[in-house]
């Protein structure tokens, strides 16, 4: 069995002939995938990522890239039958549009495979015969990509790089050869290459702040207002949550801070202080972990919730998902619960950086009117940890803030719903 897979995916390399345009071999098949349709679409995983809420750096884009061009090559190497070009345009587009949603270096990561998985259903199999043109014109408008990227936007882009799959999928779909590979095989092929497509879209779902298949939420608030809410999420978190507090009084500005269950009954001393300076508080669940966001009932939110009333006598009516992951069964519970599923459209990855002054960029690069700023006064819950960034970014952010005419408000004001509930 070995050995019949490594004849399928490393062939014995054969003579190029470039007068027809046939290629042999592990490394000329995978150039010829990259001419024909790799160069114009796995450079949107790079280029979305760059484009992303958070940037990245150079090398997470170079991975994204080369994920997405690693798995194009190896489905190159089976036979998709008929319809593997069809279902490979369907695939790389839906990819190309899950790419303009992605906030986080990871998201391209994991979309990437079902970039390459449409690629490589597109690219024609060892041995193929395609025109010239069909390898120069993806290569020119891989290049313009990267151009109307930054020259116009990201979905843009995106659009661009599904037509060069599409471009691609038509041509060899009209050069293929009518024989038909083992009918098995090939469901097989197209089953699993669909699966892979339908978890990497649930999982952009689930894991994207501003995507609203999943249930209802909002990222932002009007585009038409000069408001925007700075956002605090994890604490209480002493003492930096305190000194956060004094900057905004000092900036006369209030925030609302997204507070974590178990270190609200930890320290309900910096939370009481918060509400009684007029602060807004909100549930952040109580363990704030990366699995009890998938519990169908979700209980996190009631425990919370129960927390509050316990503590200070007051129910938050804003819910934030920690990190941002949410799903149809926790929208579900959000609703019953009568509130409202709060996430974010500007992210200054504060948590991955002691440099002060980069976060407050990011942030100020990003905003716009109606925005709601993501920054953390604590992590994870965990008392004790070292925010001292954002006491350096915090006054720089609020100067920018309103040198762009721009208003720092509570969420209930930007939002225009109550900041609390009757009852829990």
């Amino acid at each position: 069995m070995l050995k019949q897979l490594r004849r399928t995916l490393l062939p014995p390399a054969e003579p190029w002939h470039p007068l027809d345009l046939r290629f042999d071999g592990v490394v000329a098949h995978l150039l010829y995938c990259v001419a024909i349709a790799g160069v114009g679409a796995a450079v949107l995983p790079a280029v979305a990522i760059v484009g992303a809420p958070v940037h990245a750096a150079v090398w997470q884009a170079v991975v994204a890239a080369a994920i997405a061009l690693g798995a194009a090559w190896l489905v190159s190497r089976l036979d998709g039958g008929r319809f593997g070009p069809l279902l490979g345009v369907a695939i790389s587009g839906a990819a190309a549009w899950l790419l303009a949603q992605v906030s986080y270096p990871v998201g391209a990561w994991i979309i990437a495979p079902m970039l390459g998985c449409g690629i490589g259903l597109v690219c024609p199999t060892p041995g193929a015969r395609l025109p010239r043109w069909s390898v120069a014109v993806p290569l020119a408008i891989a290049t313009l990509l990267v151009i109307i990227r930054f020259a116009a936007a990201r979905d843009v882009a995106m659009a661009s790089g599904a037509v060069v799959v599409a471009i691609s999928a038509a041509t060899w779909a009209w050069t293929r050869s009518p024989g038909t590979p083992m009918r098995r095989r090939v469901a097989i092929i197209l089953a699993s290459t669909a699966l892979l497509s339908l978890f990497t879209t649930a999982y952009v779902g689930a894991t994207t702040p501003g995507v609203t298949w999943f249930g209802s939420l909002v990222h932002h608030g009007s585009r038409q207002s000069n408001m925007v809410a700075v956002t605090f999420d994890d604490g209480p978190n002493p003492p930096f949550t305190i000194e956060i507090r004094d900057i905004l009084d000092q900036h006369g500005v209030k925030g609302t801070f997204f507070t974590v269950g178990k270190a609200l009954e930890a320290r309900p001393d910096v939370s009481r202080a918060l509400l009684d300076d007029g602060q807004l508080l909100g549930n952040h669940s109580y363990n704030h972990d990366a699995f009890r966001w998938l519990d169908p009932a979700y209980p996190e939110l009631r425990d919370t919730e129960d927390a509050f009333k316990r503590t200070l006598g007051v129910c938050p009516a804003f819910y934030r998902p920690p990190h941002g992951s949410h799903t149809p069964f926790m929208a579900h519970v959000v609703d019953n619960a009568g509130m409202t599923m709060v996430t974010w459209d500007v992210s200054a990855a504060d948590w991955a950086t002691a440099d002060g002054e980069l976060v407050a960029r990011r942030v100020l690069d990003k905003v716009k009117p109606g925005s709601i700023i993501l920054l953390h006064d604590g992590i994870d819950g965990n008392i004790g940890a070292d925010r001292s960034v954002i006491l350096t970014a915090l006054p720089i952010i609020l100067n920018g803030l309103k040198a762009r005419g721009l208003e720092a408000v509570t969420l209930d004001k930007l939002l225009g719903k109550p900041g609390y509930l009757d009852n829990c």
